[in-house]
């Protein structure tokens, strides 16, 4: 009997160390997905994913290419996602209103991390 005790006693022991050791925290991820043409009229669908993941930076996708989250990947971006201007300086105001709107796409799904 004492035997058995101690038996069942390792095997409890050894459950709930594999119950430990067989979970596996992955990485939450949040995406948000906007139509740049409802802020920006260029006439078609322009639609603009992020996805951030804890413990790594957010990364905007558009047109199945991705852009980092950096000034440079978001200048890349809004020049991508930019119509046609008349002239630069409307352009120039245009990409912030789209840099602008990015950004607070990326604060939205950031916060559901």
């Amino acid at each position: 009997m004492k035997l058995l005790k101690s038996l069942l006693t390792l095997l409890v022991i050894a459950i709930i160390s594999l119950s430990y050791t067989g979970c596996e925290k992955t990485a939450d991820d949040s995406c948000e997905q906007q139509d740049m043409n409802q802020i920006l009229d260029c006439g078609s669908e322009k639609n603009v994913e992020v996805c951030c993941t804890t413990g790594a930076s957010c990364v905007y996708k558009y047109n199945g290419q991705e852009y980092p989250d950096t000034n440079e990947g978001l200048n890349n971006l809004a020049d991508a996602l930019g119509c046609n201007y008349k002239s630069s300086a409307e352009k120039a105001e245009q990409k912030q209103l789209i840099i602008k709107h990015l950004i607070a796409l990326k604060d939205k799904a950031s916060s559901g991390v």
